[in-house]
This record gives structure tokens, C-alpha cells and sequence, in this order.
């Protein structure tokens, strides 16, 4: 059997990491990269047996490549603090890594939930994301804010087992949660050399509506479906937008002086 660490980078989760850890302990590692969270996620991962370490957040990229870095095993196992492992994927890892992995990076569909709603369309699910397996010597993160990709060479390879996903319990936590992301999308897009226009502020949010409600079927997902793509595409999308046309006039009068 293959040794597995596993990773999980984290800034006040108590809520949750107790029962994202609790998936994953049957794992050979546990390494929690903390941004010196003010609540009890500190406490709580090491009294269920992980190494803590704290760092300081600069973007998604940095925090992951940190974090793997402090793994000890050529095998690691990702996942977020509001992530869960089902059985059914435990069993297809360990199956995996009892013998030679037929790849060296592996997915797995990922279902989320919407306050009470598991969300099935929207284009939600299967959310298969980066890869939540993968051998460490072959891959790496890269240094994005939000959104982080990865850099990897090799085979991938799909699991059936699912990931349960929690990211929003109520509508107060979707939009504080999208502000953070629509500040980090938005000093991302500036970085990049991406300018404002008004059309931005019309255009985009309205076709990630009919892109998520419409094409992605998200009317099959009921009212939650309805009241995601509005919040998607006209608070994130919108939200994203009028921060970066905020940053570009900083910059202008900054530049002013």
C-alpha cells in the first residue's frame, strides 16, 4: 500500500473541519496549513490528530504549494475544510494505491449543496475541478488568487466515489463569501491587464445567468437553482466587475499624485 498524506488549508472552519477530517482519517498524514485562524479550527484539527502549521495566506496557488510542501509522502490526498470524503471514494483510493496507480492524477465528482438543496445541475455537478489524488513530484499549483490551477504531467484518471460539498448553508454566507472571491477575481483580471467597460456590468452577469439556469439546466434544479444563478450572476459576476473598475480608479488617482 502506497503511504498517503493528505492536506487541507484552512482560516476559521471550526464549523467545519471537524467532519472534513473525520473523512480523512484514515489516511497516514494530516497537514492543516492555517491562516491563523481567530476561532477554534487550530485546535480542533489537532486535538483529531493532524500536524498544524500556520502561514500566512497570500493567494490559493502559494497556500497550496506551501502546503504541499510539508508533506511527507509522494501520495497526497486535497481537500477543503467544507469538503467531505464519502465512503465509497475511500474505498476507491485505497484500491488505487494498494498497488500501481493507473495514473498519476485522479478526480472525483463533487456534489454541493445549497443551503438545503443538493444542486444536480447549474453546472455544479459533477464538479470535477483539479484533481484530488495525485503524486506530488509530477504536479504543481499555480500562482493564482482565486480559481488556483494546476500544472501537471501524465495520465488522469476519473473516480466514480464522490466528494460532499457544503460551501453555503445561508444567503449571508454566499455573500461573504463571493466578496472575498469578487476581490480576488477582480485583482486577478487588473494584474492581468484586463480594463472595466460598462458593457461588463450588463453583459456578463446576464449571460451567466442564462448560462447557469438555462444551459446548464438550472430551472431542474428548483427554486435553489433560481435563486443561485441570480445570486451568481448578478451579485459574484456583477460584484467582480465594479471591483475592478474601483481598482482602476485607485490606480488612476494614485498615479495622479
Amino acid at each position: 500500500m502506497q503511504k498517503l498524506s493528505a492536506y487541507i488549508i484552512s482560516k476559521n472552519q471550526e464549523k467545519h473541519i471537524d467532519k472534513c477530517l473525520e473523512s480523512i482519517l484514515w489516511t497516514d498524514e494530516i497537514v492543516v496549513v492555517d491562516d491563523f485562524s481567530t476561532d477554534r479550527t487550530a485546535e480542533v484539527a489537532k486535538n483529531l490528530g493532524c500536524r498544524v502549521i500556520s502561514h500566512s495566506f497570500k493567494n490559493f496557488g502559494d497556500q497550496r504549494n506551501f502546503a504541499l510542501s510539508q508533506t511527507s509522502y509522494e501520495w497526497v490526498l486535497c481537500l477543503d475544510c467544507d469538503e467531505r470524503v464519502t465512503q465509497d471514494l475511500k474505498i476507491e483510493i485505497q484500491k488505487e494505491l494498494s498497488g500501481i496507480p493507473r495514473a498519476f492524477a485522479f478526480c472525483a465528482p463533487r456534489k454541493s449543496k445549497f443551503i438545503n438543496t443538493w444542486i444536480l445541475h447549474s453546472g455544479w455537478y459533477p464538479d470535477y475541478r483539479h484533481p484530488i489524488l495525485f503524486n506530488k513530484s509530477k504536479m504543481h499549483y499555480k500562482e493564482q488568487k482565486v480559481h488556483e490551477d494546476i500544472d501537471y504531467c501524465g495520465k488522469k484518471f476519473y473516480f466514480s466515489g464522490q466528494i460532499l460539498h457544503y460551501p453555503y448553508e445561508s444567503i449571508k454566507q454566499y455573500v461573504k463569501k463571493s466578496e472575498l472571491y469578487a476581490n480576488l477575481s477582480a485583482k486577478s483580471m487588473f494584474d492581468r491587464g484586463k480594463r472595466f467597460k460598462i458593457l461588463n456590468l450588463f453583459v456578463n452577469p446576464t449571460t451567466m445567468f442564462i448560462k447557469m439556469f438555462v444551459i446548464k439546466k438550472g430551472f431542474l434544479d428548483g427554486l435553489a437553482g433560481l435563486v443561485l444563478a441570480l445570486l451568481y450572476a448578478f451579485f459574484y459576476t456583477q460584484m467582480k466587475y465594479i471591483k475592478l473598475w474601483e481598482l482602476e480608479n485607485k490606480n488612476y488617482e494614485q498615479n495622479k499624485l
